[in-house]
């Protein structure tokens, strides 16, 4: 399937994000794309202040890399977001007392979801603004201090008022994950935050893009062992696959129908 010029484009800014600088020859192999094609890529970039020129490739600006908030990623791989939504969609069910996480896929699982009735707790203010005109849904707010970058309240208040909550389901992202060191987050807050939601959730759905995996950042979350299911953007790696499976963990990935896809349940 040809990629969209603008979804290359989105998905060349998400790994700026992480990785803060791009080669023109690892891009091209990314996306099996000539070079003239990523340097196109790289001077619209360039005109929309996202990145500089640097010799065989680009750097992110360091203002871009300072201020990397829940705005900015909210417009990158929109999507991918909506598609790890939906399908999150079909693990929800009428009675449900569920977590939906402060991260720009999760806040699509709030766009998506019908007004049925579920209890929803949340750090995000945006997935509490979607949800509070849906009567038949019970809101509750972790609290906690403002985070402006996330737009979440989190921090050690949030993270001790999660300790009275026991819920059915967790829907979290996360920052990056790999096979030897497991779930990791950028911030402590967010680490925090996370971890404690995994041990709090009777099943947790972990939505990550392709673009996250064989991937560390600074604060390590959690490991697998609590993970329930993978929903991902697109086909896992053999090797992936074959990690998950052995954990007993199921994945679906929004190339293939749901049925097609391992049942959930450890």
């Amino acid at each position: 399937m040809i990629m969209l010029t603008i979804e290359r484009q989105e998905q060349i800014k998400n790994i700026l994000l992480e990785q803060k600088s791009v080669s023109v020859a690892d891009l091209t192999a990314r996306f099996d794309v000539s070079f003239e094609t990523i340097r196109r890529d790289l001077k619209v970039l360039e005109k929309e202040g996202f990145v500089e020129k640097s010799y065989g490739g680009a750097i992110l600006k360091q203002r871009v890399n300072n201020t990397a908030d829940f705005q900015m990623l909210s417009n990158i791989m929109v999507e991918a977001k909506q598609r790890m939504a939906a399908m999150a969609l079909n693990f929800i069910s009428p009675g449900d007392c569920i977590y939906i996480g402060f991260a720009t896929t999760c806040v699509q699982i709030a766009e998506l979801l019908d007004n049925i009735p579920i209890t929803v707790l949340t750090s995000s203010l945006e997935v509490m603004n979607k949800l509070s005109g849906k009567k038949n849904i019970t809101l509750f707010s972790t609290g906690g201090a403002w985070d402006a970058r996330n737009c979440a309240f989190t921090g050690r208040t949030a993270v001790d008022n999660l300790a009275q909550f026991h819920l059915d389901k967790a829907f979290i992202s996360c920052r990056a994950l790999s096979m030897e060191n497991g779930i990791s987050d950028k911030t402590e807050a967010e680490s925090d935050m996370r971890r404690r939601i995994v041990e709090s959730s009777n099943e947790v759905y972990l939505l990550a893009d392709n673009s996250k995996f064989g991937k560390m950042t600074f604060v390590k979350t959690c490991g697998f062992e609590r993970i329930t299911a993978v929903i991902t953007d697109k086909t896992l790696s053999k090797p992936w696959a074959s990690f998950l499976d052995d954990l007993k963990i199921a994945h679906y990935d929004c190339e293939h129908p749901l049925e097609s896809a391992e049942d959930p349940e450890k």
